[in-house]
C-alpha cells in the first residue's frame, strides 16, 4: 500500500506523520509525490514510518516492488513482528524481539520508546495481545505527558 494511503487511513497529516516519526517533512512529501522512492531510504526511516503507521516495512515497499498488490500479511510466530495502531494518540507500534523476550516499539513526538511485553504469542490470542499492547502504549504516553506537565509547573 502506498505511503500516502497508509497515512490517510490513519487520519494523519503529513506534518503529524513527520513529527511523530521524526522523518523530515520535506522527505516525506518527496516520498509521497514520487520524487524519491522509499526503496532508496534508510532502514531507520522505514522502521520509523512503519512503526507510527502500524504496518510492516514490507507494506511500505510493496508498491515499489510489486505494483497493484495488497499489503503483506502473515500469521504471528515467535520470531515475527506485527503492527498495531493506537487511535487515542494516533501512533502505531509493533512487537520486536529483545534477546529472548518481546517488547513494544513505538515512536511518539519523534522519540523512540520500548516497553517490555511478556506474553505467550498464539494465533488465538493475538487480538487480545494487540489490545493489551495498545493499552501499554497509551499508559506510557500518558506518563510522558504527565511528566512534561510537571516540568512545566516547576
Amino acid at each position: 500500500m502506498k505511503l500516502k494511503e497508509l497515512r490517510k487511513k490513519r487520519n494523519l497529516t503529513q506534518k503529524e506523520l513527520a513529527s511523530m516519526s521524526g522523518v523530515n517533512f520535506r522527505s516525506l512529501q518527496d516520498y509521497e509525490q514520487g520524487h524519491k522512492k522509499l526503496t532508496s531510504s534508510s532502514g531507520d526511516v522505514l522502521l520509523r514510518l512503519s512503526t507510527v503507521l502500524g504496518c510492516s516495512m514490507e507494506d511500505l515497499l510493496l508498491d515499489d516492488f510489486f505494483p497493484n498488490t495488497a499489503p503483506l500479511s502473515f500469521p504471528l510466530a515467535e520470531n515475527e513482528t506485527s503492527g498495531f495502531f493506537c487511535e487515542k494518540f494516533k501512533t502505531g507500534g509493533r512487537w520486536i524481539r529483545l534477546d529472548s523476550s518481546a517488547a513494544i516499539l513505538f515512536y511518539y513526538e519523534g522519540e523512540q520508546y520500548t516497553i517490555p511485553f511478556n506474553a505467550i504469542f498464539r494465533q488465538e490470542n493475538i487480538c487480545w495481545l494487540k489490545e493489551a499492547a495498545i493499552m501499554q502504549m497509551e499508559s506510557k504516553i500518558e506518563d510522558i505527558l504527565f511528566s512534561q506537565a510537571e516540568m512545566e509547573d516547576w
